[in-house]
């Protein structure tokens, strides 16, 4: 099952390639921009979070933009340093969905080793309990060092640095 995911989660990216192909030229410069928003197996979820260069304020870049935001429903994340830090907080996010995942998979397995009844498979499960507890609390505790990180590094507290301050 979490193999499968996986697979998924990687093929996710095949469409963000096929739209990174589709661009245009924007202005007078050569500034490449993607087109096409990712539509993938789950969605609109994008591995990378920023849509394309900062773009000069132009009017054919505004128009640009206007046609974006018809077109996916959400503004433009340029990639700069607030789009880093937002594809960073992103892949914080992913990891810790994958880590209560995994920590759901090895709470199932003590359980299962604390029900068979032997006292070998109960002494090991009452290993694995107060280590996977602290795994938790250390996940946790990275996860909000880093954001409280990103927040001061951005100046807001918006996800991809769009609704906040």
């Amino acid at each position: 099952m979490l193999a499968y995911a996986l697979a998924a989660l990687l093929a996710a990216g095949a469409p963000a390639a096929a739209a990174l192909a589709q661009s245009s030229t924007v202005g007078s410069g050569q500034v490449q921009i993607n087109q096409a928003p990712t539509n993938g197996p789950f969605g609109a979820f994008q591995i990378v979070q920023c849509d394309g260069p900062t773009l000069p304020g132009d009017a054919s870049s505004l128009a640009y933009l206007a046609s974006f935001k018809a077109q996916t429903g959400r503004d433009y994340v340029p990639c700069d340093f607030k789009g880093f830090m937002g594809q960073v907080q992103f892949l914080m996010n992913v990891m810790i969905v994958l880590g209560v995942l995994a920590g759901i998979g090895v709470s199932a397995y003590a359980g299962y080793l604390y029900i068979t009844g032997t006292e070998k498979n109960i002494s090991k499960a009452k290993e694995i309990f107060p280590k996977l507890a602290w795994g938790f609390i250390l996940m946790l505790t990275a996860w909000f060092i880093v954001y409280q990180i990103l927040v001061w590094l951005t100046g807001s507290g918006g996800y991809l640095a769009g609704g906040g301050s």
